[in-house]
């Protein structure tokens, strides 16, 4: 089971696995920002033959994937079962910043995350990469808003001319938001595939605001109370999605933080439609499936949604292969009927061809999304607003010229941080258009994600 593990990071052209393995990184934190930092770091196997250190005084009580974290034990046990070969290299230091200790998590740090919304442990981060030398990653996330820095290198860096606004003030009093949270976590890990790749990194600042018609422009932080009044009060956790249905085509690389998302914003009826079975080489980016090899994957993740949500989310798994016949004429057709929402995340061009008529035809809302090692994109359809996906994404001509491989046959499969980050612009577009009122108008235009690239996201 375990020697598969890496086998598609493996493929992507220029991945040095043995880089990353080495890695001795520090994550401070202890709520959504560093659980959705962890996650895929475990799953390529960062820190396997380094370390992971977790700084945090409290961790928050929540649920990650589907167990329940109450101490840092219980994180170390939710991310060793995700990946059993980084089980000894993960520490948990359970001290405050202040503390003698703190010299002993940062000791010999490659890479420093701070994944907290206080300006002074990012103060503390920033002072010790630079001395070092070390990899500067810190952001901070609310409801609707997040924001990141990234200070690759630091040479040229002088502490002195950093203005107090680069440690994220306007979040000091919020709590973090978990769906931001995955969003942001993708980011940030994904300068360590980046790294893995040996692309090109460089010193940046990366705002996603989704209040924002084009998603980039940050909110004003001058009037704070009135930040607060906007931003906090639009937690997608306190919104009502019981009413919801939605179906979901395609449980694998794209579905699992598709499903954690959906689950944990507790969506009325999420039917769940992938013929496939979980293969250990899934592994390395599906992380719900950490006990699910040989399991049909419509299964094993309806599963996992159920006890995700609490068991407020109706799963549906629907072992079929998704065609537009069987949607339209076959054993697929009562799914669709009284859906709300559609998600295409498939790995081909015909079934997101398929889907894209499916919607106009139905007249249903869709999203439809794809990745690869290092981009990914977001497509949104709106019945009588926007066109057939079709005719904006040339879906039906890719599929006429593209050779139909599944995931586990293509030269360059995805890797976990694209699909992470893809997979939480999913789910923020799906509650703008389940509840536009409180989140206001989804995208009318796709989103282009680049891990690489200064400019992240282009619309």
């Amino acid at each position: 089971m375990i020697t598969l593990r890496y086998d598609r990071q493996l493929r992507i052209h220029g991945w040095n696995q043995d880089r990353i393995a080495k890695l001795k990184v520090g994550v401070i934190g202890g709520d959504y920002g560093a659980f959705y930092t962890l996650l895929p770091l475990v799953s390529m196997g960062v820190g396997e033959h380094g370390e992971i250190r977790i700084l945090a005084s409290k961790i928050n009580r929540a649920r990650l994937l589907d167990m329940k974290i109450n101490l840092g034990s219980d994180l170390i046990g939710v991310l060793s079962r995700v990946n059993p070969l980084v089980k000894n290299s993960i520490r948990y230091f359970r001290i405050d910043l202040i503390r003698e200790e703190l010299k002993l998590f940062l000791k010999d740090l490659d890479i420093v995350i701070d994944t907290t919304n206080y300006p002074t442990s990012k103060a503390v981060a920033l002072l010790y990469a630079v001395e070092n030398r070390a990899k500067y990653i810190s952001f901070s996330t609310m409801p609707c808003y997040g924001r990141l820095n990234i200070i690759w290198e630091n040479n040229s860096i002088d502490l002195s001319e950093i203005d107090f606004n680069f440690f994220m003030p306007e979040f000091k009093q919020t709590q973090q938001e978990e769906l931001m949270s995955m969003l942001f976590g993708g980011i940030a890990a994904s300068s360590i595939s980046n790294y893995a790749a040996n692309k090109r990194q460089q010193n940046d600042e990366v705002i996603y605001n989704l209040l924002s018609e084009d998603r980039l422009t940050p909110p004003s932080t001058s009037d704070f109370p009135q930040l607060l009044l906007k931003y906090v009060h639009r937690d997608p956790a306190f919104a009502d999605f019981s009413p919801y249905r939605v179906v979901m085509i395609g449980a694998g690389a794209l579905g699992n933080p598709v499903a954690i998302a959906l689950s944990k914003i507790r969506i009325g009826e999420l039917i769940i439609i992938d013929y496939d079975i979980v293969e250990e080489t899934n592994l390395n980016r599906q992380y719900c499936f950490y006990d699910s090899v040989n399991k049909p994957k419509a299964d094993a993740l309806a599963e996992k949604v159920l006890r995700m949500s609490g068991g407020e989310t109706k799963a549906i798994p629907v072992k079929e292969k998704f065609t537009l016949d069987k949607a339209l004429n076959g054993d697929l057709a009562k799914y669709f009927r009284n859906a709300d929402l559609i998600l295409a995340l498939v790995d081909n061009f015909d079934a997101r061809a398929d889907a894209a008529d499916l919607a106009e035809q139905l007249g249903i809302p869709l999203i439809s999304a794809g990745t690869s090692p290092f981009t990914g994109h977001v497509a949104v359809y709106l019945p009588g607003e926007t066109k057939n996906l079709n005719e904006v994404m040339k879906y039906r001509e890719h599929a006429k010229t593209t050779d139909r491989l599944r995931c586990i046959e293509v030269h360059e499969p995805s890797v976990v941080t694209s699909n992470q980050v893809i997979g939480a612009l999913v789910a923020l577009e799906a509650i703008k258009i389940l509840k536009p009122q409180i989140f206001g108008k989804p995208l009318n235009k796709p989103l282009t994600y680049y891990s690489y690239l200064r400019r992240r996201f282009e619309i």
